[in-house]
């Protein structure tokens, strides 16, 4: 069934990568092909490569190409992965495929494409542009290709424990070469009907090429036209994103937080919680005169899931949506599927009062930037994690990954003189049974 397996985001979507490779899709995972890197190849000269071609064909055919594995994994959990976002944008609902794929505005492209050997007609106007590694924090699930500051800690942990931490690779972000990017700017500002940009880093709020390339738009005179979105750790506010912000026909701020206490500086860190919550204050309180979009991006892991319900009533309270990103897997060891039995239970009861209490249910709606369907997609959220929590299967290997995750925490704490006993006291005895 094509809607086991459909996506059409090749058909208006593509993924510029840290280091100028282009990539199929934001999710997309495939190590084998050679890479086409933006030094030599433009935008459309991707859009419409024997790669793109090959997935358009492969997606209309029924199949389920290896790359597309990350989304549906997270579909096998009910979750809204990235093929469900992207189908959504083309006015696709997997639960009446059907009938809405018919009456998609993208399904006469589906029909060129298919007699076309998955030659594309339109054009990539939903873009994701990963800008670079430059950040300023390390957060301890990050991976040092996006992180300059967890990369340096790499190289350090790396002779540490050189099994659980490899040696970092060396890259310059393609951004740094300025010819690049004023030609990928010019060719940007071209594309007719662009839509939607979305920026990831690093750090994006901190880094130069950000604000080069959201201020040669405005000065084009299509910002208006455009929905900007970014993620940020939230530790960074100023005047200058604020007037960003109201440039745009829209501006989404996806703020990446995992808990409202101590426990988010240890996962996070360095940053503060009570300044990220003061700045995330200050971004609420735009949303009201300008297009600003605000949610609260979540990755929980093995300890941060325990405070889950927290974080969700703060969402509540505040009024701003949950966004869950994909279900952890890397690092291994910081895996949800390996949290001690009687926490995960107690999860579980926590999350089921949450439901009671504020009278959560599950519902269809996934478009998460509908300011009257907050409450519902945080029940959605809510819902998922504590189906996924009760569903949840527990690795075969759970020991060594648990004693994996002790020597993981104390190679990092080896750096930071922190413990995580100080944020997340009851792990005490779990970890002490593994040797912490």
């Amino acid at each position: 069934m094509l809607s086991k397996s459909f996506c059409s985001s090749p058909w208006f979507h593509i993924r510029l990568t840290y280091n100028g490779n282009f990539n199929e899709c934001r999710w997309y995972k495939d190590v084998k092909t050679k890479p086409i890197n933006i030094e030599n190849t433009s935008m459309l000269e991707f859009y419409n490569s024997d790669r793109m071609r090959q997935l358009r064909s492969a997606l209309l055919d029924g199949q389920s190409p290896p790359g597309c594995s990350s989304c549906y994994y997270q579909d096998k959990f009910g979750k809204l992965s990235g093929r469900t976002r992207q189908l959504l944008k083309s006015g696709v609902q997997i639960d009446d495929f059907d009938r809405t794929v018919r009456s998609s505005p993208h399904y006469q492209q589906f029909l060129h494409s298919h007699e076309n050997s998955g030659h594309g007609d339109y054009q990539p106007v939903d873009l994701q542009i990963d800008l670079g590694n430059v950040c300023n924090s390390a957060c301890i699930m990050c991976d040092p290709v996006s992180s300059s500051r967890l990369h340096t800690d790499y190289i350090k942990l790396h002779k540490i424990n050189s099994t659980l931490f490899e040696n970092p690779s060396k890259y310059t972000s393609w951004t740094q070469n300025l010819d690049i990017l004023d030609c990928f700017i010019a060719e940007l500002i071209a594309i007719p009907n662009l839509k939607y940009i979305h920026f990831l880093g690093g750090e994006t709020l901190y880094d130069e090429a950000f604000y080069t390339i959201c201020d040669r738009v405005i000065a084009a005179g299509i910002s208006k036209n455009i929905i900007i979105g970014t993620t940020t750790n939230g530790t960074i506010h100023n005047n200058r994103i604020d007037h960003l912000i109201s440039q745009f026909k829209e501006f989404h701020l996806g703020i990446s937080i995992e808990a409202v206490s101590s426990l988010n500086d240890y996962i996070r860190y360095p940053g503060k919680i009570d300044p990220i919550l003061s700045n995330i204050d200050k971004f609420l309180a735009l949303r009201s005169s300008t297009g600003l979009y605000v949610s609260l991006r979540i990755t929980p892991n093995i300890f941060t899931i325990s405070e889950i319900d927290q974080l969700f009533e703060y969402m509540i309270e505040k009024n701003v949506i949950a966004e869950s990103c994909n279900i952890l897997f890397k690092p291994e060891c910081l895996r949800i599927e390996l949290l001690p039995e009687n926490i995960r239970q107690q999860t579980i009861d926590k999350l089921d009062q949450l439901i009671v209490k504020y009278k959560l249910i599950k519902t269809s709606d996934n478009n998460i930037r509908k300011a009257d369907a907050i409450a519902d997609v945080i029940g959605n959220v809510v819902i998922d994690y504590q189906q996924f929590l009760a569903a949840y299967t527990v690795p075969k290997n759970v020991d060594i990954l648990r004693q994996q995750l002790v020597t993981f925490l104390k190679s990092f704490e080896s750096l930071r003189n922190n413990s995580i006993l100080d944020h997340a006291p009851n792990y005490t005895e779990f970890l002490r049974h593994y040797g912490y």
